[in-house]
Protein backbone atom coordinates (compact mmCIF):
# COMPACT_ATOMS: atom_id res chain seq x y z
CA UNK A 1 0.00 0.00 0.00
CA UNK A 2 1.54 3.37 -0.90
CA UNK A 3 2.19 5.94 1.86
CA UNK A 4 0.51 9.47 2.59
CA UNK A 5 2.50 12.59 3.61
CA UNK A 6 1.60 16.29 4.24
CA UNK A 7 4.41 18.34 3.60
CA UNK A 8 7.70 18.86 4.23
CA UNK A 9 10.06 20.94 6.52
CA UNK A 10 10.69 24.66 5.88
CA UNK A 11 14.82 23.85 4.84
CA UNK A 12 13.26 21.03 2.63
CA UNK A 13 10.87 23.94 1.08
CA UNK A 14 14.26 25.94 0.73
CA UNK A 15 16.07 23.35 -1.33
CA UNK A 16 13.22 21.51 -3.09
CA UNK A 17 9.85 21.59 -4.61
CA UNK A 18 7.00 20.44 -1.77
CA UNK A 19 6.68 16.88 -1.81
CA UNK A 20 2.94 15.97 -1.55
CA UNK A 21 1.55 12.32 -1.06
CA UNK A 22 -2.11 12.07 -0.82
CA UNK A 23 -4.11 8.92 0.23
CA UNK A 24 -3.18 6.49 -2.30
CA UNK A 25 -3.59 4.44 -4.75
CA UNK A 26 -5.61 1.58 -5.40
CA UNK A 27 -8.50 3.56 -4.52
CA UNK A 28 -12.08 2.05 -5.20
CA UNK A 29 -13.78 4.79 -6.34
CA UNK A 30 -16.68 3.18 -6.62
CA UNK A 31 -16.97 3.42 -3.15
CA UNK A 32 -18.27 6.41 -1.77
CA UNK A 33 -16.12 8.94 0.71
CA UNK A 34 -16.46 10.47 3.45
CA UNK A 35 -14.91 13.90 3.04
CA UNK A 36 -13.12 15.65 0.16
CA UNK A 37 -11.22 13.25 -1.86
CA UNK A 38 -9.04 15.66 -4.06
CA UNK A 39 -5.06 15.31 -3.76
CA UNK A 40 -4.66 18.25 -0.40
CA UNK A 41 -7.99 18.78 0.49
CA UNK A 42 -8.20 14.82 1.82
CA UNK A 43 -6.18 15.98 4.73
CA UNK A 44 -9.41 17.81 5.83
CA UNK A 45 -11.00 14.30 6.23
CA UNK A 46 -7.41 12.88 7.66
CA UNK A 47 -7.42 15.58 10.40
CA UNK A 48 -10.79 15.05 11.37
CA UNK A 49 -10.45 11.40 11.79
CA UNK A 50 -7.40 11.69 14.27
CA UNK A 51 -9.61 14.05 16.06
CA UNK A 52 -13.37 13.01 15.79
CA UNK A 53 -13.03 9.68 14.85
CA UNK A 54 -16.42 8.67 15.73
CA UNK A 55 -18.64 11.01 14.14
CA UNK A 56 -16.52 10.60 10.95
CA UNK A 57 -17.54 6.88 10.63
CA UNK A 58 -20.61 7.76 11.93
CA UNK A 59 -21.36 10.04 9.30
CA UNK A 60 -20.53 7.68 6.35
CA UNK A 61 -22.18 4.74 8.68
CA UNK A 62 -25.53 6.96 8.05
CA UNK A 63 -25.32 8.60 5.01
CA UNK A 64 -23.93 5.24 2.96
CA UNK A 65 -25.50 2.19 2.36
CA UNK A 66 -22.99 -0.77 3.43
CA UNK A 67 -19.49 0.16 2.02
CA UNK A 68 -18.13 3.99 2.47
CA UNK A 69 -14.26 4.85 2.53
CA UNK A 70 -12.18 7.08 5.17
CA UNK A 71 -8.75 8.63 4.75
CA UNK A 72 -6.18 9.30 6.91
CA UNK A 73 -2.44 10.51 6.33
CA UNK A 74 -1.17 6.97 4.39
CA UNK A 75 -4.06 5.89 2.52
CA UNK A 76 -7.75 4.99 2.15
CA UNK A 77 -9.54 2.56 4.10
CA UNK A 78 -12.98 0.72 3.13
CA UNK A 79 -15.47 0.33 5.88
CA UNK A 80 -18.05 -1.87 5.80
CA UNK A 81 -21.11 -2.17 7.79
CA UNK A 82 -24.46 -4.48 7.46
CA UNK A 83 -24.90 -7.98 8.45
CA UNK A 84 -24.91 -9.46 4.90
CA UNK A 85 -21.75 -7.17 3.97
CA UNK A 86 -19.86 -8.34 7.54
CA UNK A 87 -20.75 -12.02 6.53
CA UNK A 88 -18.86 -11.28 3.29
CA UNK A 89 -15.88 -10.58 5.46
CA UNK A 90 -16.03 -13.41 7.79
CA UNK A 91 -16.63 -15.78 4.61
CA UNK A 92 -13.79 -14.59 2.75
CA UNK A 93 -10.50 -17.01 2.53
CA UNK A 94 -7.21 -16.05 3.95
CA UNK A 95 -5.38 -15.38 0.86
CA UNK A 96 -8.35 -12.82 -0.36
CA UNK A 97 -8.66 -10.70 2.77
CA UNK A 98 -5.82 -10.84 5.54
CA UNK A 99 -5.93 -10.10 8.97
CA UNK A 100 -4.51 -7.04 9.92
CA UNK A 101 -3.08 -6.69 13.54
CA UNK A 102 -1.92 -2.78 14.16
CA UNK A 103 0.00 -4.16 17.76
CA UNK A 104 2.08 -6.77 15.62
CA UNK A 105 2.68 -3.36 12.81
CA UNK A 106 3.92 -1.63 15.66
CA UNK A 107 6.01 -4.16 17.46
CA UNK A 108 8.33 -5.21 14.49
CA UNK A 109 8.41 -1.49 13.03
CA UNK A 110 10.19 -0.72 16.64
CA UNK A 111 11.71 -4.04 16.53
CA UNK A 112 12.93 -4.87 12.99
CA UNK A 113 15.03 -7.49 13.98
CA UNK A 114 12.63 -9.03 15.74
CA UNK A 115 11.94 -12.62 14.11
CA UNK A 116 7.71 -12.60 12.92
CA UNK A 117 6.17 -15.80 13.99
CA UNK A 118 2.72 -16.15 15.46
CA UNK A 119 3.11 -19.56 16.97
CA UNK A 120 1.86 -17.89 20.15
CA UNK A 121 -1.90 -18.05 18.82
CA UNK A 122 -2.80 -21.79 18.91
CA UNK A 123 -1.30 -21.93 22.36
CA UNK A 124 -3.82 -19.36 23.44
CA UNK A 125 -6.52 -19.97 21.56
CA UNK A 126 -6.50 -24.14 22.47
CA UNK A 127 -4.13 -24.38 25.44
CA UNK A 128 -4.51 -21.76 27.45
CA UNK A 129 -8.71 -22.01 27.04
CA UNK A 130 -8.52 -25.73 27.69
CA UNK A 131 -6.65 -24.80 31.25
CA UNK A 132 -8.83 -22.10 32.13
CA UNK A 133 -10.67 -24.98 34.61
CA UNK A 134 -7.47 -25.52 36.06
CA UNK A 135 -6.23 -22.24 36.38
CA UNK A 136 -9.24 -20.78 37.60
CA UNK A 137 -8.13 -20.55 41.27
CA UNK A 138 -4.79 -18.88 40.74
CA UNK A 139 -6.64 -16.36 38.99
CA UNK A 140 -8.56 -15.69 41.50
CA UNK A 141 -6.30 -15.55 43.88
CA UNK A 142 -4.43 -13.16 42.28
CA UNK A 143 -7.48 -10.98 42.27
CA UNK A 144 -8.23 -11.32 45.90
CA UNK A 145 -4.77 -10.52 46.26
CA UNK A 146 -4.08 -7.82 44.53
CA UNK A 147 -6.89 -5.65 45.16
CA UNK A 148 -5.85 -5.83 48.81
CA UNK A 149 -2.89 -4.31 48.18
CA UNK A 150 -3.84 -1.52 45.44
CA UNK A 151 -7.34 -1.02 46.79
CA UNK A 152 -7.67 -2.39 50.88
CA UNK A 153 -10.91 -2.48 52.64
CA UNK A 154 -11.97 -0.02 54.37
CA UNK A 155 -15.28 1.08 56.17
CA UNK A 156 -14.74 4.74 54.87
CA UNK A 157 -14.84 5.57 51.22
CA UNK A 158 -11.63 5.85 49.61
CA UNK A 159 -10.62 7.61 46.03
CA UNK A 160 -8.72 5.66 43.93
CA UNK A 161 -7.71 6.12 39.93
CA UNK A 162 -9.87 3.79 37.88
CA UNK A 163 -7.28 2.58 35.39
CA UNK A 164 -4.36 3.06 36.80
CA UNK A 165 -5.81 0.59 39.87
CA UNK A 166 -7.33 -1.52 37.05
CA UNK A 167 -3.86 -1.85 35.21
CA UNK A 168 -2.29 -3.31 38.19
CA UNK A 169 -4.67 -6.13 39.14
CA UNK A 170 -4.96 -7.40 35.66
CA UNK A 171 -1.19 -7.20 34.95
CA UNK A 172 -0.42 -9.13 38.11
CA UNK A 173 -3.56 -11.77 37.32
CA UNK A 174 -2.67 -12.16 33.87
CA UNK A 175 1.16 -12.63 34.50
CA UNK A 176 -0.19 -15.46 37.27
CA UNK A 177 -1.50 -17.83 34.33
CA UNK A 178 1.74 -16.70 31.99
CA UNK A 179 4.44 -17.22 33.80
CA UNK A 180 2.92 -18.29 37.46
CA UNK A 181 3.96 -17.49 41.21
CA UNK A 182 6.35 -15.46 42.39
CA UNK A 183 7.10 -13.45 39.06
CA UNK A 184 4.03 -12.06 38.71
CA UNK A 185 4.22 -10.22 42.02
CA UNK A 186 7.61 -9.09 41.38
CA UNK A 187 7.33 -4.95 41.71
CA UNK A 188 9.60 -4.34 38.38
CA UNK A 189 8.77 -7.12 36.26
CA UNK A 190 5.22 -6.42 36.45
CA UNK A 191 5.85 -2.22 36.04
CA UNK A 192 7.38 -3.27 32.80
CA UNK A 193 4.36 -5.11 31.64
CA UNK A 194 1.77 -2.83 32.56
CA UNK A 195 3.83 0.26 31.00
CA UNK A 196 4.73 -1.46 28.16
CA UNK A 197 1.04 -2.72 27.69
CA UNK A 198 -0.15 0.87 27.72
CA UNK A 199 2.70 2.78 26.09
CA UNK A 200 2.83 0.02 22.96
CA UNK A 201 -0.79 1.15 22.56
CA UNK A 202 0.03 4.48 21.89
CA UNK A 203 2.44 3.93 19.56
CA UNK A 204 0.34 1.25 17.43
CA UNK A 205 -2.04 3.27 16.66
CA UNK A 206 0.32 6.35 15.79
CA UNK A 207 2.22 4.26 13.51
CA UNK A 208 -0.59 3.33 11.46
CA UNK A 209 -0.86 6.85 10.30
CA UNK A 210 2.96 6.94 8.67
CA UNK A 211 4.71 5.50 6.13
CA UNK A 212 7.02 2.29 6.83
CA UNK A 213 10.21 4.00 6.65
CA UNK A 214 8.57 6.73 9.43
CA UNK A 215 7.26 4.35 12.11
CA UNK A 216 10.21 3.88 14.03
CA UNK A 217 10.70 7.74 14.30
CA UNK A 218 7.73 8.70 15.56
CA UNK A 219 6.76 5.06 17.59
CA UNK A 220 10.27 5.76 19.53
CA UNK A 221 8.87 8.34 21.81
CA UNK A 222 5.80 5.99 23.01
CA UNK A 223 7.81 2.97 24.02
CA UNK A 224 11.70 1.25 23.48
CA UNK A 225 10.93 -1.96 22.71
CA UNK A 226 14.29 -3.16 22.82
CA UNK A 227 15.29 -2.07 26.26
CA UNK A 228 11.49 -3.71 27.46
CA UNK A 229 12.58 -6.93 25.90
CA UNK A 230 16.32 -6.55 27.79
CA UNK A 231 14.38 -6.06 30.65
CA UNK A 232 11.66 -8.90 30.02
CA UNK A 233 14.54 -11.80 29.43
CA UNK A 234 16.64 -10.53 32.53
CA UNK A 235 13.26 -11.64 34.39
CA UNK A 236 12.68 -14.55 32.71
CA UNK A 237 15.59 -16.09 32.40
CA UNK A 238 16.32 -17.39 35.86
CA UNK A 239 12.81 -18.96 35.17
CA UNK A 240 13.32 -20.53 32.17
CA UNK A 241 17.00 -21.89 33.34
CA UNK A 242 14.98 -24.01 36.19
CA UNK A 243 12.77 -25.04 33.93
CA UNK A 244 15.65 -26.05 30.95
CA UNK A 245 17.02 -28.07 33.73
CA UNK A 246 13.84 -29.89 35.25
CA UNK A 247 13.27 -31.45 31.00
CA UNK A 248 16.78 -32.18 31.22
CA UNK A 249 16.95 -33.74 34.16
CA UNK A 250 13.28 -35.99 34.56
CA UNK A 251 11.87 -35.41 30.57
CA UNK A 252 9.99 -33.11 29.03
CA UNK A 253 6.63 -33.85 30.91
CA UNK A 254 7.78 -33.60 34.41
CA UNK A 255 5.59 -34.21 37.45
CA UNK A 256 4.75 -30.67 38.92
CA UNK A 257 5.59 -29.02 35.23
CA UNK A 258 3.82 -25.42 35.36
CA UNK A 259 1.06 -25.48 32.90
CA UNK A 260 1.31 -21.83 31.78
CA UNK A 261 1.73 -19.74 28.89
CA UNK A 262 5.67 -19.78 29.75
CA UNK A 263 5.65 -23.28 29.43
CA UNK A 264 4.14 -23.66 26.65
CA UNK A 265 5.89 -21.14 24.67
CA UNK A 266 9.22 -23.02 25.86
CA UNK A 267 7.69 -26.31 24.78
CA UNK A 268 7.32 -24.44 21.05
CA UNK A 269 9.09 -21.91 20.42
CA UNK A 270 12.56 -22.69 18.05
CA UNK A 271 15.70 -21.34 17.07
CA UNK A 272 19.63 -22.66 16.73
CA UNK A 273 20.31 -21.64 20.33
CA UNK A 274 19.03 -21.15 23.70
CA UNK A 275 19.66 -17.74 23.62
CA UNK A 276 17.85 -17.14 20.64
CA UNK A 277 15.00 -19.27 22.18
CA UNK A 278 15.00 -17.22 25.37
CA UNK A 279 14.62 -13.92 23.30
CA UNK A 280 11.65 -15.76 21.27
CA UNK A 281 10.04 -16.75 24.17
CA UNK A 282 10.38 -12.97 25.62
CA UNK A 283 9.03 -11.28 22.52
CA UNK A 284 6.04 -13.34 22.00
CA UNK A 285 5.26 -13.21 26.09
CA UNK A 286 5.41 -9.28 25.38
CA UNK A 287 3.18 -9.53 22.51
CA UNK A 288 0.06 -11.04 24.21
CA UNK A 289 1.27 -9.38 27.68
CA UNK A 290 -0.41 -6.14 25.57
CA UNK A 291 -3.25 -8.03 24.26
CA UNK A 292 -4.23 -8.86 27.53
CA UNK A 293 -3.50 -6.57 30.01
CA UNK A 294 -3.91 -3.37 27.95
CA UNK A 295 -7.55 -4.80 26.71
CA UNK A 296 -8.58 -6.67 29.59
CA UNK A 297 -7.65 -3.50 31.92
CA UNK A 298 -9.37 -0.57 30.08
CA UNK A 299 -12.59 -2.66 29.16
CA UNK A 300 -12.75 -3.69 32.67
CA UNK A 301 -12.58 0.72 33.78
CA UNK A 302 -15.56 1.15 31.45
CA UNK A 303 -17.37 -1.60 33.38
CA UNK A 304 -16.58 -0.04 36.68
CA UNK A 305 -17.39 3.50 35.32
CA UNK A 306 -21.13 1.76 33.97
CA UNK A 307 -21.76 -0.11 37.45
CA UNK A 308 -20.99 3.42 39.52
CA UNK A 309 -23.36 5.32 36.84
CA UNK A 310 -25.99 2.57 37.04
CA UNK A 311 -26.63 1.16 40.63
CA UNK A 312 -29.89 -0.16 39.86
CA UNK A 313 -27.79 -3.31 38.56
CA UNK A 314 -25.73 -3.58 42.11
CA UNK A 315 -28.33 -5.49 43.94
CA UNK A 316 -29.69 -8.28 41.20
CA UNK A 317 -25.92 -8.82 40.24
CA UNK A 318 -25.18 -9.38 43.60
CA UNK A 319 -27.83 -11.68 44.44
CA UNK A 320 -26.94 -13.44 40.98
CA UNK A 321 -23.64 -14.00 42.35
CA UNK A 322 -25.02 -14.91 45.84
CA UNK A 323 -27.53 -17.80 44.89
CA UNK A 324 -24.85 -19.09 41.96
CA UNK A 325 -21.70 -19.49 44.32
CA UNK A 326 -23.53 -20.58 47.60
CA UNK A 327 -24.93 -23.15 45.58
CA UNK A 328 -21.84 -24.38 43.66
CA UNK A 329 -18.91 -22.27 45.13
CA UNK A 330 -16.83 -20.76 43.16
CA UNK A 331 -15.27 -22.36 39.95
CA UNK A 332 -15.15 -21.45 36.17
CA UNK A 333 -18.15 -23.29 35.20
CA UNK A 334 -19.90 -21.26 37.65
CA UNK A 335 -18.78 -18.39 36.59
CA UNK A 336 -21.14 -19.47 32.99
CA UNK A 337 -23.83 -19.39 34.92
CA UNK A 338 -24.04 -16.00 36.13
CA UNK A 339 -26.17 -14.71 32.60
CA UNK A 340 -27.00 -10.82 34.27
CA UNK A 341 -23.30 -10.34 34.86
CA UNK A 342 -21.97 -11.91 31.02
CA UNK A 343 -25.20 -8.90 30.25
CA UNK A 344 -23.86 -6.10 31.69
CA UNK A 345 -20.31 -6.95 30.69
CA UNK A 346 -21.38 -7.55 27.43
CA UNK A 347 -23.10 -4.13 27.26
CA UNK A 348 -20.51 -1.99 28.47
CA UNK A 349 -18.06 -3.66 25.91
CA UNK A 350 -21.50 -2.75 23.21
CA UNK A 351 -21.46 0.58 24.16
CA UNK A 352 -18.15 1.62 25.26
CA UNK A 353 -16.21 -1.09 23.36
CA UNK A 354 -12.02 -0.58 22.25
CA UNK A 355 -12.45 1.10 19.17
CA UNK A 356 -14.79 2.68 16.28
CA UNK A 357 -13.26 -0.29 14.05
CA UNK A 358 -12.91 -3.89 14.16
CA UNK A 359 -11.68 -6.96 12.32
CA UNK A 360 -9.01 -4.98 10.02
CA UNK A 361 -8.19 -6.99 7.09
CA UNK A 362 -5.46 -6.05 4.24
CA UNK A 363 -6.96 -7.26 0.23
CA UNK A 364 -4.79 -9.37 -1.38
CA UNK A 365 -6.71 -10.08 -4.54
CA UNK A 366 -9.30 -8.38 -6.11
CA UNK A 367 -12.58 -8.81 -3.32
CA UNK A 368 -16.29 -8.67 -4.54
CA UNK A 369 -18.92 -8.36 -2.36
CA UNK A 370 -22.34 -9.82 -2.30
CA UNK A 371 -23.44 -6.16 -3.51
CA UNK A 372 -21.23 -6.22 -6.28
CA UNK A 373 -18.68 -3.81 -5.10
CA UNK A 374 -15.32 -5.14 -6.03
CA UNK A 375 -12.69 -3.72 -3.82
CA UNK A 376 -9.10 -3.56 -5.50
CA UNK A 377 -5.96 -5.38 -4.31
CA UNK A 378 -3.68 -3.61 -1.52
CA UNK A 379 -7.09 -2.04 -0.01
CA UNK A 380 -7.46 -2.09 4.07
CA UNK A 381 -11.12 -3.14 4.92
CA UNK A 382 -12.48 -2.79 8.39
CA UNK A 383 -15.80 -3.39 9.96
CA UNK A 384 -17.79 -0.70 11.55
CA UNK A 385 -18.57 -2.20 15.14
CA UNK A 386 -19.05 1.08 17.02
CA UNK A 387 -21.37 2.34 15.06
CA UNK A 388 -23.09 -1.16 14.70
CA UNK A 389 -23.68 -1.37 18.38
CA UNK A 390 -25.35 1.78 18.55
CA UNK A 391 -27.27 1.26 15.31
CA UNK A 392 -31.08 1.75 16.57
CA UNK A 393 -32.28 -0.72 14.07
CA UNK A 394 -30.16 -3.45 15.54
CA UNK A 395 -30.50 -2.59 19.02
CA UNK A 396 -33.87 -0.77 20.55
CA UNK A 397 -32.84 2.47 22.46
CA UNK A 398 -29.11 1.92 21.27
CA UNK A 399 -27.41 4.77 23.11
CA UNK A 400 -29.10 3.80 26.16
CA UNK A 401 -27.25 1.32 28.89
CA UNK A 402 -29.22 -1.71 29.93
CA UNK A 403 -26.94 -4.03 32.19
CA UNK A 404 -29.53 -6.64 31.75
CA UNK A 405 -30.08 -6.30 28.27
CA UNK A 406 -29.01 -9.62 26.94
CA UNK A 407 -30.71 -11.35 29.47
CA UNK A 408 -34.03 -11.56 27.99
CA UNK A 409 -32.68 -13.59 25.00
CA UNK A 410 -31.29 -16.27 27.88
CA UNK A 411 -34.82 -17.27 28.10
CA UNK A 412 -35.00 -19.78 25.42
CA UNK A 413 -31.90 -22.30 26.15
CA UNK A 414 -30.79 -22.33 22.29
CA UNK A 415 -30.27 -18.81 22.47
CA UNK A 416 -27.98 -18.65 25.47
CA UNK A 417 -24.66 -19.38 23.26
CA UNK A 418 -25.27 -16.40 20.90
CA UNK A 419 -26.24 -14.17 23.74
CA UNK A 420 -23.01 -14.78 25.77
CA UNK A 421 -20.25 -12.19 25.93
CA UNK A 422 -17.89 -14.45 24.21
CA UNK A 423 -19.67 -14.85 20.95
CA UNK A 424 -19.30 -13.12 17.45
CA UNK A 425 -22.43 -12.14 15.56
CA UNK A 426 -22.40 -9.70 13.07
CA UNK A 427 -24.80 -7.60 15.54
CA UNK A 428 -21.97 -7.82 18.16
CA UNK A 429 -18.46 -7.25 17.39
CA UNK A 430 -16.08 -6.48 20.13
CA UNK A 431 -13.88 -9.72 19.65
CA UNK A 432 -13.70 -9.98 15.67
CA UNK A 433 -14.82 -12.15 13.21
CA UNK A 434 -14.47 -15.41 12.18
CA UNK A 435 -11.16 -17.40 12.57
CA UNK A 436 -9.73 -14.45 13.76
CA UNK A 437 -11.42 -13.52 16.87
CA UNK A 438 -9.56 -12.79 19.89
CA UNK A 439 -8.21 -16.09 20.51
CA UNK A 440 -7.75 -15.32 24.07
CA UNK A 441 -11.37 -14.05 24.63
CA UNK A 442 -12.43 -16.79 26.92
CA UNK A 443 -9.46 -15.83 28.99
CA UNK A 444 -10.60 -12.56 29.11
CA UNK A 445 -13.86 -12.53 30.01
CA UNK A 446 -13.21 -15.39 32.85
CA UNK A 447 -10.85 -12.58 34.54
CA UNK A 448 -13.31 -10.07 33.74
CA UNK A 449 -15.96 -11.97 35.74
CA UNK A 450 -13.86 -12.75 38.44
CA UNK A 451 -12.57 -9.15 39.19
CA UNK A 452 -16.08 -7.90 38.82
CA UNK A 453 -17.60 -10.44 41.89
CA UNK A 454 -14.65 -9.50 43.77
CA UNK A 455 -15.69 -5.68 43.26
CA UNK A 456 -19.27 -6.29 43.74
CA UNK A 457 -19.05 -8.62 46.72
CA UNK A 458 -16.28 -6.70 48.66
CA UNK A 459 -16.85 -3.15 48.04
CA UNK A 460 -19.70 -0.49 47.52
CA UNK A 461 -18.86 2.19 43.89
CA UNK A 462 -19.56 5.34 43.26
CA UNK A 463 -17.91 8.09 40.94
CA UNK A 464 -16.17 11.24 42.09
CA UNK A 465 -19.14 13.29 40.20
CA UNK A 466 -22.13 10.96 41.29
CA UNK A 467 -24.86 10.26 38.45
CA UNK A 468 -21.71 11.42 35.90
CA UNK A 469 -20.35 8.76 34.19
CA UNK A 470 -17.03 9.93 32.64
CA UNK A 471 -16.68 10.27 28.62
CA UNK A 472 -15.28 8.36 26.57
CA UNK A 473 -12.24 9.77 24.54
CA UNK A 474 -11.34 8.67 21.36
CA UNK A 475 -7.76 8.72 19.68
CA UNK A 476 -8.08 8.17 15.67
CA UNK A 477 -10.10 5.35 16.14
CA UNK A 478 -9.26 3.87 19.48
CA UNK A 479 -11.57 4.32 22.20
CA UNK A 480 -9.88 5.00 25.89
CA UNK A 481 -11.73 5.43 29.44
CA UNK A 482 -11.50 9.03 30.24
CA UNK A 483 -8.44 8.84 32.52
CA UNK A 484 -7.42 12.23 34.42
CA UNK A 485 -5.65 12.93 37.79
CA UNK A 486 -8.81 13.87 38.84
CA UNK A 487 -10.82 10.99 37.82
CA UNK A 488 -11.29 8.39 40.51
CA UNK A 489 -13.69 5.99 41.96
CA UNK A 490 -14.94 5.82 45.71
CA UNK A 491 -14.73 2.25 46.93
CA UNK A 492 -15.90 1.19 50.80
CA UNK A 493 -16.13 -2.18 52.21
CA UNK A 494 -19.87 -3.27 51.90
CA UNK A 495 -21.37 -2.56 54.99
CA UNK A 496 -23.35 -5.38 55.89
CA UNK A 497 -20.67 -7.93 54.60
CA UNK A 498 -18.58 -9.86 56.80
CA UNK A 499 -15.15 -9.39 54.60
CA UNK A 500 -12.40 -11.55 55.40
CA UNK A 501 -9.29 -10.43 52.75
CA UNK A 502 -6.32 -12.46 51.66
CA UNK A 503 -2.95 -12.08 52.95
CA UNK A 504 -1.19 -9.47 51.01
CA UNK A 505 1.83 -10.18 49.71
CA UNK A 506 5.11 -8.57 50.73
CA UNK A 507 6.61 -5.48 49.19
CA UNK A 508 4.71 -2.80 47.88
CA UNK A 509 4.15 -2.38 43.45
CA UNK A 510 6.02 1.21 42.69
CA UNK A 511 3.45 3.49 41.66
CA UNK A 512 1.53 3.10 37.60
CA UNK A 513 3.32 5.80 35.66
CA UNK A 514 1.33 4.30 32.31
CA UNK A 515 -1.03 6.81 31.30
CA UNK A 516 -3.22 7.23 27.75
CA UNK A 517 -2.52 10.98 27.34
CA UNK A 518 -4.51 11.57 24.41
CA UNK A 519 -3.81 15.56 23.76
CA UNK A 520 0.02 14.53 24.02
CA UNK A 521 0.03 11.82 22.13
CA UNK A 522 -2.23 14.08 19.33
CA UNK A 523 0.38 16.86 19.63
CA UNK A 524 3.04 14.74 18.91
CA UNK A 525 0.99 13.06 15.76
CA UNK A 526 0.84 16.95 14.69
CA UNK A 527 4.49 17.60 15.33
CA UNK A 528 5.31 14.50 12.99
CA UNK A 529 3.36 15.33 10.53
CA UNK A 530 4.22 18.94 10.25
CA UNK A 531 7.81 18.78 10.51
CA UNK A 532 8.76 14.94 9.33
CA UNK A 533 6.85 13.43 7.14
CA UNK A 534 7.99 12.92 3.65
CA UNK A 535 7.01 10.26 0.82
CA UNK A 536 9.38 7.01 0.61
CA UNK A 537 10.49 7.37 -2.75
CA UNK A 538 10.32 11.26 -3.10
CA UNK A 539 7.41 11.24 -6.06
CA UNK A 540 4.03 12.70 -5.80
CA UNK A 541 0.91 10.59 -5.62
CA UNK A 542 -2.32 11.59 -7.01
Amino acid sequence: MANVAFWCSSSRLLSHSPTYVVPSKPQPNSVPAVGPTSPLLSYIGAFRLMFDSSRTIQEGYDKYDGLFRIADFRSWTVIVSGAQLIEDVRKAPEDVLTFEAAIDEAIHALAPKTRRSHFHVPIIQIQLTRELTNSFDAIRDEVMTAFSEVAPLTEEWSKFPALDTTLEVVARTTHRVFVGFPLCRNPDYISMCRDFAVNISKAAWVIRLFSPRLKPLVGRPFVDVPTALKRCIAHLRPEVEKRRENVKMYGKDYEGKPQDILSWFMDDVDGETDEEKLRHVAFHLMMINFGAVYTIATSFTQALYHLAAHPECIEPLREEIENVTSNEGWTKSVMGELRKLDSFLKESQRISGLGAISSYRRVLKPFTFSNGTTIPAGMTIGVAAWSTHLDEAVYPNARNFEGFRYVRADDEDEKTSQAQMVSSTPDFLAFGLGRHMCPGRFFTVIVLKVMMTHILMNYDVKLEKEGERPKDHWFVTENVPDTPLTETLNLTTMADMDVDPPVPAKGKEKEGKARFEVKKVCAAVLLSQLSLVFADDGTLYS
